[in-house]
């Protein structure tokens, strides 16, 4: 079964609050319905066309989001629709609510999640004439924006208070920021847009970029991005580096971040993650190689190189994501390449990026089909390993 909600959004900027209305529409009639939401928000009410009972049923913590909620909501007689009305704060990575700024992620919980049946969203942002939405549209008549009525991804939503931010545009990127000293970074990136794209259609199996949005919130402290379907948003850029630092800054981030056009959808609660972060970071240092920089190569490699001492092998017995994963299959594939050379891990990538289902098991399949088994079998064993040093051991 599935269900479309349209969840109206209003703001409180000198609270940092939100006020959410869902509308949730069944497919078919239901008499139970569960969902999560963050412990944060506190719901006003649920109703719905019947009398319904609704509880509480445990306190728990999804990955990558805020502490929630699970409600469960249930009706002795099938119901069509269900209102869910709810306000409060909201916390996690990329969020934020203030006057010149709005970002809102799946981090915070801040939209029912992880619900029983699959939903289709459409949200609204009322009271917002004077913001500019990135990928919404905005409706003249009912004067609200509109977001999730086409593609983008769900949940993630940026509104930007007209009169406080910046553009940097060319014919399918824009970079949106709000600190005049981030000029430097959009000219960056402008450009390394238009170079990394070219590199990696040249390399890579054929791939529809019909657009990408980069925003920079300009918060304290992190120093992060994460990519979500045509927007990359970025957490802080350090205004303060020299021209170098932000060129650098502005191709390890870019590169990884645009990566991820070709190397997503291996599931990122377990194991198997490791595939989209290794694809899309050594996607971006075959770009930094295909520029000659080998000290910018061996800049970006040596983060890995630290962060991955100590953590525990790729594959996990119960299938969890494991700790250092990101980095591990990056630090994995260094030791092939210092071995075999760049075009074996070209040759590794396309296959990875060819992949019509991202897991391990079709990718050392379709590995073994196309180089025969000897890099698969490195790969496999690499998997369970905590020392790669004995990576090329039989």
């Amino acid at each position: 079964m599935s269900a479309r909600a349209d969840v109206f959004i209003r703001f409180n900027h000198s609270e940092r609050a939100l006020s959410v209305r869902s509308v949730v529409d069944f497919e078919k009639p239901t008499s139970s319905f569960r969902f999560s939401l963050s412990s944060l928000l506190k719901i006003d009410y649920i109703k719905a066309d019947s009398n319904i009972i609704w509880e509480i049923v445990k306190e728990w913590q999804p990955q990558w989001r805020y502490n929630s909620y699970v409600i469960l909501v249930t009706s002795e007689i099938p119901v069509n629709k269900i209102t869910i009305v709810y306000h409060g704060n909201i916390s996690g990575w990329c969020n934020v609510i203030e006057e010149k700024r709005i970002a809102l992620s799946s981090y915070s919980s801040w939209y029912i999640t992880e619900a029983s049946e699959q939903i289709k969203y459409n949200f609204m942002l009322q009271d917002m004439e004077d913001y500019f939405v990135v990928n919404g549209k905005f409706d003249t008549q009912k004067k609200l924006w509109i977001y999730g009525d086409d593609e983008h991804d769900e949940g993630n939503i940026i509104a930007l208070r007209n009169g406080y931010y910046h553009v940097s545009k060319t014919d399918n990127f824009s970079f949106y920021y709000l600190n005049e000293a981030e000029k430097v970074y959009a000219d960056n990136y402008t450009y390394y847009y238009e170079e990394i794209t070219r590199y990696y259609k040249s390399v890579f199996p054929p791939k529809n970029i019909n657009k990408i949005d980069i925003v920079s919130l300009g918060l304290d402290g992190g120093g992060g991005a994460y990519f979500r379907n045509e927007l990359v948003v970025i957490d802080t850029l350090n205004v303060n580096g020299d021209i170098e630092s932000i060129k650098r800054n502005t191709i390890t981030l870019l590169a990884h971040e645009l990566g991820h056009n070709w190397f997503t959808g291996a599931n990122t609660s377990s194991w198997e993650d490791w595939l989209n972060e290794t694809g899309a970071e050594w996607s971006s240092l075959l770009f930094v190689l295909s520029m000659s920089n080998y000290k910018l190569f061996e800049q970006q490699i040596d983060w890995p190189l630290k962060k991955y001492q100590g953590t525990p092998p790729i594959r996990t017995p119960d299938s969890k994501r494991p700790d250092g994963v990101h980095w591990r299959g990056t630090i994995m594939f260094y030791e092939i390449y210092k071995k075999y050379g760049k075009e074996v891990i070209l040759d590794i990538l396309r296959t990875l990026a060819s992949l019509d289902e991202m897991t391990t098991e079709n990718f050392l399949y379709k590995l073994r089909i196309e180089m025969g088994n000897l890099i698969p079998d490195i790969i496999e064993r690499g998997l369970n390993l905590q020392n790669y040093s004995e990576l090329f051991e039989v």
